[in-house]
């Protein structure tokens, strides 16, 4: 009799098994059909890769990436913007007034968008032409959608936050294979050390932990993983949430750091404005030897360059018109915003810099600007390179009221910060460059912003960028206005829907 008894339980054990496994799957595909419903509702996958890229380590710089595997998927700004944030947007210590952040996105492909009584004006670049941090109604997007309502005109943006000028080539590519634009706008550039780290030569047993900024973004192999599991919108949706923990721990661990006036750790984005902060955490030479920064710039400058020529000469081949826009900045931006700062390039005259650096800092506090300007000035014909420097020259020149004197040392500040953020000054020259060589429209944005400040005694983009980067609503109306009759000529040009 127990023969037959285990006949029927094998069978049994298996009828068992297979429920279980249906019931498994029967979970999984409700768990999976949630997360699908999720992310239509709060886009939860494209703001995990968002914030993916935006951790992305990398010391070199990203070429131009040619291979659109026939995609004809595009991620555009949603005008309708969604939700803002729970809690006012603050940066480096400072809440801007009007932000969101909102970075509402959505999915498209070309019979989503391409109308045959319709043309299509595309804007590419990074978060400034994306208008991050404001809503798209007070972006140069928006305000040129409304002005070209009448036109059959459609302004889309697919401005993507934090890519490089590599990562961008491609969405002019798809552009004008897929998506017959009358015109692109270009602004790109702030983008180009946005994921270089200073990485020191030497082993990591001869570098000490005070040199050592925190890890706060991902390996890029943990980021390929959370990429591919991503395919899940369920996971996602989880991913989603732990990103989002690790960023609110990081903005936790820098704002107790301001509150207590800490200095023993280096946290990127703790200062806006101002040199304390980079004069208190210096890039040691032992972290990373200074002298290899004119190397690695150069080779971001070169890369920057041929992605740009490359993206020109895509749009041209398929006589679509491009206009080019410069990159404006906050020239009174933390030297320390992104990366420590070296205080000396040149070895043989480290320590009078260094010590002419701490001096000037004094100087700047005690407002003895004069006796400030005299000591950089000495220090910069020692070493012309460190950004800190001319950062406190800067603070003397604007003390005395030298206002275009300041301006200038302030924005040769930012073309010797070493990282992110700076070369300001060879991005637009390579940006003017490309345009005169190739004959086409451009928008020098930086000088139309100086140009407004001075006749209004309003200096230092104070009314035009707020952040570290990004335009003001008044600084999009600005670029929009500019816009206007550039677009109009374009795509009278080219006037095929």
């Amino acid at each position: 009799m127990a023969e037959p008894d285990a006949a029927r339980t094998a069978p049994q054990r298996r009828g068992s098994l297979k429920r279980r496994l249906l019931f498994l799957a029967l979970l999984i595909m409700g768990l999976e059909a949630a997360g699908w419903l999720d992310d239509y509702i709060f886009n939860h996958r494209q703001r995990l890769l968002s914030a993916l890229v935006m951790m992305r380590l990398d010391t070199q710089p990203i070429p131009a990436l040619s291979d659109t595997s026939n995609n004809r998927e595009l991620v555009l700004r949603d005008p309708a913007d969604g939700p803002g944030a729970a809690e006012p947007y603050r940066i480096g210590g400072v809440e801007i007034s009007g932000a969101g952040p909102w970075i509402g996105t959505r999915n498209v492909v070309p019979p989503d968008v391409v109308r045959d009584d319709q043309q299509r004006v595309f804007v590419i670049g990074g978060s400034a032409a994306f208008g991050f941090p404001y809503r798209y109604a007070d972006t140069f997007s928006g305000i040129l959608d409304r002005q070209f309502a009448n036109d059959r005109l459609k302004i889309l943006n697919a401005a993507q936050v934090g890519w490089t000028s590599g990562e961008l080539a491609p969405l002019v590519d798809q552009a004008v294979r897929f998506y017959r634009p009358s015109a692109i706008v270009l602004m790109i550039g702030n983008n180009e050390w946005f994921h270089w780290q200073p990485v020191s030569q030497r082993g990591p047993e001869q570098v000490s932990a005070e040199d050592t900024p925190p890890r706060e973004e991902l390996s890029q192999n943990s980021i390929t993983i959370l990429k591919t599991l991503a395919h899940s919108r369920a996971l996602a949706a989880i991913e989603y949430g732990l990103v989002q923990w690790m960023i609110s721990s990081r903005q936790a661990r820098q704002d107790e750091a301001r509150r207590s006036a800490k200095r023993d750790q280096f946290e990127s984005h703790h200062e806006l404005a101002g040199s304390d902060y980079a004069v208190a955490m210096p890039l040691s030479p032992r972290q990373y030897d200074p002298s290899q920064w004119p190397v690695a710039r150069q080779n971001y400058l070169d890369t920057f360059r041929a992605n740009l020529g490359q993206m020109i000469t895509v749009a041209r081949e398929a006589r679509v018109p491009i206009v080019l826009l410069t990159i404006p900045f906050n020239p009174r931006l933390s030297p320390a915003w992104k990366h420590r700062q070296p205080h000396s390039f040149d070895p043989e005259h480290r320590e009078a810099v260094t010590t002419a650096i701490q001096a000037a800092s004094r100087s700047v506090s005690e407002k003895q600007f004069a006796a400030g300007l005299e000591t950089a000035t000495i220090a910069l014909s020692l070493d012309p390179h460190p950004a800190v420097l001319h950062y406190l020259k800067a603070q003397c020149l604007e003390g005395l009221e030298r206002h275009e004197e300041a301006e200038r040392a302030y924005a040769e500040s930012r073309e010797r910060m070493v990282g992110n953020l700076g070369s300001r000054l060879t991005i637009n020259r390579i940006i003017r460059e490309l345009a005169r060589q190739n004959m086409l429209p451009m928008i020098d944005v930086q000088e139309l912003f100086q140009q407004y400040g001075a006749r209004r005694e309003r200096y230092y983009n104070a009314d035009l960028i707020h952040d570290d980067c990004h335009p003001t609503p008044l600084g999009h109306q600005l670029i929009a206005e500019a816009l206007v009759p550039i677009l109009r000529q374009a795509v009278g040009e080219n006037s095929t829907p």
